[in-house]
């Protein structure tokens, strides 16, 4: 007897950036920034051997070089490391519950409050590259500037965001597209990987903390958090990691197919941007010298916009091998464990 062949999910993914005026940039470093982090990473063993395929894959050390890519190499070279960590960092606690991810998240923050301290040999190996990342990374800035403060009140906020995430999971919550976008902010890491485009620049802190920037931060990482859902979804609903996806809040809360949550969520994305243009095209001007760095600084998390998204693509985490052919085509298929007719209709 034939076994009955699995269902097929197909949808569309709408280009979110059609309209978006920063263009790709690639590092000139990437090649000698890729090779030095991938070995750095390495050198933790932090993952088996089939694990680091994957990492390689996913290469997030093209992200580093996408999103920071007008930037000098040193700072390359820092974005690739604190990618890579990041990453080891959500690996370990996607497989935690709140216990063990708080556990995790207290190491992280240890070893980058005290770098000066050794970590233990026995201890899970995020502790030790926080710490060399951070010792290194002190030596591009200053202890007292602004944007140090700016990255550790945000590495606080996204350590603890993932912890929450990891409850949240583990409890089976299911938040509503409202309740889940505040939280999506915390746990994306978006706030601290934007600090890093502060680095070296001085931005002034009455610019920083004008509310036009303020709502720039609040829209780069809405728009980098949600294209990533949006991309990632197929390889989540794979490893039944997709609870926590706003695609599936939605379908829950209004009752809508695949393709209906992310038109909607593709709508979201194309307001947000609206107003991230609005508010780059009406920044007040501090002066010439703060007006220069300020750009530098606006066009950092424009380009973590651009980037992500060619990333989302050119690396092979979210569609593997197939990512230039999804890129043209929009269409993802998805093979179905099981029958879902509201994920069919």
């Amino acid at each position: 007897m034939v076994g009955q062949a699995q269902p097929v999910l197909r949808y569309t993914l709408p280009d979110l950036l059609a309209e978006f005026p920063w263009p790709r940039h690639l590092s000139e470093h990437y090649e000698e920034c890729k090779a030095e982090s991938t070995a750095w990473t390495e050198s933790y063993r932090a993952f088996d051997k089939v694990s680091l395929k994957t990492v390689d894959l996913g290469d997030f050390n093209l992200l580093a070089c996408l999103t920071y890519g007008p930037r000098d190499k040193e700072l390359i070279r820092l974005g690739c490391d604190l990618m890579n960590l990041f990453y080891v960092f959500d690996e370990y606690t996607d497989v935690l519950d709140g216990s063990g991810a708080e556990k995790l998240r207290e190491i992280m923050m240890d070893a980058f409050k005290n770098p000066e301290k050794e970590r233990p040999a026995d201890e899970l190996p995020v502790g030790a590259m926080a710490r060399d990342f951070w010792i290194r990374a002190s030596r591009y800035v200053s202890a007292d500037a602004n944007c140090v403060q700016h990255f550790f009140q945000y590495l606080d906020a996204y350590s603890k965001g993932v912890v929450n995430e990891a409850e949240d999971r583990a409890d089976r919550k299911r938040p509503t597209f409202e309740e889940f976008l505040p939280l999506r902010r915390n746990w994306s890491g978006c706030m601290p990987c934007f600090s890093l485009c502060e680095f070296g620049l001085d931005v002034p802190e009455e610019a920083y903390q004008h509310p036009r920037m303020v709502a720039l931060r609040e829209a780069t990482t809405d728009i980098v958090a949600i294209t990533n859902d949006i991309y990632s979804y197929a390889r989540e609903k794979e490893r039944g990691l997709e609870s926590q996806n706003p695609i599936e809040l939605l379908m829950a809360e209004k009752n809508l197919s695949v393709q209906g949550a992310i038109d909607y969520l593709a709508q979201y994305i194309a307001q947000v941007q609206a107003a991230f243009l609005d508010n780059v095209a009406n920044m007040p001007s501090w002066g010439e010298d703060a007006d220069r760095k300020v750009k530098m600084y606006i066009d950092g998390l424009a380009q973590w916009i651009r980037g992500n998204d060619d990333w989302s693509f050119e690396g092979g985490r979210y569609f593997g091998k197939r990512g230039a052919e999804i890129q043209k085509s929009r269409v993802v298929t998805l093979q179905l464990r099981h029958s879902n007719k509201r994920l069919l209709k």
